[in-house]
């Protein structure tokens, strides 16, 4: 079945008027034709079916149909917080993200970062975020924002914060459960390949994060922040069989 992100306001109708893009993808990539089956989400966990009623080279006009149960979320919300690398690298790691079940996604500002993202870069993640919800079944989007230079736990939104440290020898798992309560955020920290920089490690320190390790290799940023979040994911339940 194929899915299809539209934003709220034409979510909310009977009927979609689709241009540039997205009535490009439906009637070019995907070649559906009037009368095929497909489903629409919001990117904040609603879904509806929905049938082509026309496909010209001038429109593509979708009838939205009745509501229908959407994939189940993580018990927690889980978000990654991580000093991005450069290039596609970037984009793969959102895609990855996505389909691991990220609520939120902040780009941090730490000393040895190699990229800062601007309203641009941001804007082409938000992109990717979307194309890899429709692809893996979620109806919701993680936000993905760039955290401002010095920002603390308040970027993350996050009950518990897991940092991401090669010092460490406490798993996630581990850490997760000598953690105080289970409800709330959980936030993986990443930092850039070349290591915190002392005053970043110590600055998420004392804001209560908690040190883990990935393992005994030696990772590049992205890969760490997908094995870490699949590890996160997998300590809070996230990737246990879910119904719609």
């Amino acid at each position: 079945m194929r899915r299809l992100w539209l934003p709220a306001p034409t979510f909310e109708g009977e009927r979609a008027a689709l241009d540039d893009a997205p009535a490009h993808r439906v009637r070019d990539v995907w070649r559906l034709r009037p009368g095929a089956e497909l489903r629409v989400f919001d990117g904040t966990g609603r879904e509806r079916a929905a049938t082509v009623e026309s496909a010209s080279p001038r429109a593509v006009v979708l009838a939205l149909g009745e509501a229908v149960a959407a994939l189940v979320e993580p018990p927690r919300p889980l978000v990654l917080g991580c000093a991005f690398p450069r290039g596609s690298r970037g984009d793969w790691l959102v895609e990855k993200a996505t389909e691991l079940g990220a609520a939120r996604l902040v780009a941090l500002d730490a000393g040895r970062a190699v990229l800062r993202p601007g309203a641009g870069r941001l804007e082409r993640w938000r992109r990717v975020a979307v194309e890899a919800a429709e692809q893996c079944g979620r109806a919701v989007v993680p936000h993905v924002v760039a955290a401002a230079p010095g920002a603390g736990p308040e970027e993350l939104s996050a009950a518990t914060l897991l940092l991401a440290d090669p010092g460490a020898i406490t798993t996630i798992a581990e850490a997760l459960a000598s953690a105080p309560g289970d409800e709330g955020a959980a936030a993986l920290l990443v930092g850039p390949e070349g290591g915190w920089a002392p005053e970043d490690h110590g600055r998420w320190l004392e804001a209560g994060a908690l040190p883990v390790s990935l393992g005994p290799r030696v990772l590049r940023v992205e890969t760490a922040a997908v094995v870490g979040l699949a590890q996160l994911a997998a300590a809070t339940g996230a990737l246990a069989a879910g119904t719609r």
